[in-house]
């Protein structure tokens, strides 16, 4: 699965802040026990140098007569005290002759190196510091002949653990990517319970009003899982009675227009060759049974797309053919009120979507530019695709509207106070529903030849 922004975030945050803690801890160290640790080493190294600089010359007074090369105890002193303290040790001239060593080999090359190393100079010896934990070490001293000499001891570097600050800052370094690694899993659990919830939240949107989210805990989480099921219980509460409220006030109100229906067919009936007046009341009873049953019908379409019952049924159709056959039923009306009506069907010849209910959208549409248009104008229908999307434009010789009116018109039982026509208002609501089921757009807009309804899908 691939890790979300929040996943990615939290990770972030959390390496942030802990490099920043390490990387502060082990500044501090550098500067208090790295520093103290240094210190004592060199007291050390310094300690033990002096040391031997005592004993070598204790040994050379106590046989001043014999020669330094054959001076037995001075030599297995050196090599004793270097092989004990892995130290390298040389007596040697000013002008560099080697008099006795505790190894054997050549003396190490340290000219160039101790150039670049800060040199501590002492009462009694001058004492170099090495990086890597060596020590070098220079005591002047006389020879028994009254000579001049060197004491040159060089300390290597202890084998075992590395030095305090090279091996904090690798135990730091082990901490932070041990504690980087754990954050992966705590935080894939902090961000699934999110994502289960995310998902939970996207289902109830698609209409199943039945599901509760399933995230388990007491912590800031948990509890707003809790809140979120809490929510989902009165919002199915809300819309579940209202779908009831609306179904039942349908049905209520189908009753007494049955009846009414029934009885101005009787009326009808019996009438036979009644007055005119008779027969014109009996039309208009007509007429607003049929209009009231259509409105019911309507509002009862309207509220099952609000919840969304059924799912859209794609399948792959022509548009272009879907809109000339739904021209087709309104070519009597268009003649009898003599409106041009002018095509460009050149969109694609396949369109994967629910016919049906597109069928009832554009039919809507094209009821309304019909009814509104005015008569001899004009109504032009326009079907074209681009960069993989499908436009339908209806645009008809009705006045423009004012720009508030552009987006109320798509609001249900909305009517402008210029609509003189009869009709329920739910028509555009309806037909927006359904293209917004589609995941596509429906606009209104004034152009030039009038007003334009603009479909994209």
């Amino acid at each position: 699965m691939r890790p979300g922004k929040l996943y990615i975030k939290i990770l972030l945050s959390f390496l942030a802040v802990l490099f920043t803690t390490l990387l502060v801890v082990f500044v501090l160290f550098l500067f208090q026990p790295g520093k103290f640790f240094s210190t004592r080493l060199e007291e050390y190294v310094k300690a033990r140098a002096l040391k031997v600089q005592a004993v070598v010359t204790a040994k050379m007074r106590a046989a001043s007569d014999q020669d330094l090369s054959r001076n037995e105890a001075l030599q297995t002193f050196i090599a004793d005290f270097g092989e004990i303290m892995g130290a390298r040790i040389w007596l040697a001239k000013p002008d560099g002759t080697v008099l006795l060593k505790s190894f054997p080999g050549e003396i190490p090359e340290l000219g160039d190196r101790l150039k670049n190393q800060d040199a501590v100079t002492y009462e009694h010896l001058i004492l170099y510091r090495q990086r890597d934990l060596r020590f070098y070490v220079v005591i002047p001293l006389a020879f028994p002949t009254g000579e001049p000499g060197r004491l040159h001891i060089l300390f290597s570097r202890p084998e075992g653990p590395l030095h305090p600050r090279r091996g904090f800052g690798f135990g730091l370094l082990i901490i932070g990517l041990l504690a980087a690694l754990l954050i992966i899993p705590v935080s894939r659990i902090i961000t699934s319970r999110l994502e289960r919830l995310r998902q939970s939240a996207q289902t109830l949107a698609e209409g199943n009003l039945a599901h509760r989210a399933v995230v388990r805990g007491k912590d800031e989480i948990g509890e707003l899982a809790r809140a979120f099921n809490r929510m989902a219980d009165k919002l199915e509460t809300m819309i579940v009675g209202g779908k009831e409220l609306t179904a039942n006030i349908s049905h209520e109100l189908r009753t007494p227009l049955t009846r009414i229906r029934i009885a101005e067919e009787m009326l009808r009936e019996k009438a036979g060759s009644g007055s005119p007046d008779y027969e014109r009341h009996l039309d208009a009873i007509r007429e607003d049974v049929e209009e009231l049953d259509r409105l019911i019908g309507r509002i009862l379409e309207l509220s099952k797309m609000d919840l969304q019952d059924a799912p859209l049924n794609f399948t792959a159709f022509d548009p272009a053919e879907l809109l000339r056959g739904l021209l087709q039923r309104f070519q009597t009306v268009c003649e009898h009120k003599e409106l041009e009506v002018t095509t460009d069907l050149s969109g694609p010849s396949s369109f994967s979507g629910d016919k049906e209910a597109l069928t009832t959208a554009l039919l809507n549409i094209l009821d309304n530019a019909v009814k509104f248009t005015p008569e001899k104008g004009r109504i032009s229908l326009r079907l074209h695709s681009t960069a993989g999307t499908l436009e339908i434009s209806l645009t008809n010789t009705f006045g423009k509207l004012p720009e508030e009116e552009l987006v109320k018109i798509f609001d249900p039982f909305h009517r402008s106070d210029r609509l003189q026509a009869t009709g329920s208002g739910l028509g555009l609501a309806i037909a927006k529903k359904i293209i917004e089921r589609h995941g596509g757009r429906i606009g209104a807009y004034n152009v030039e030849e009038g007003l334009e309804i603009r479909i994209t899908l």
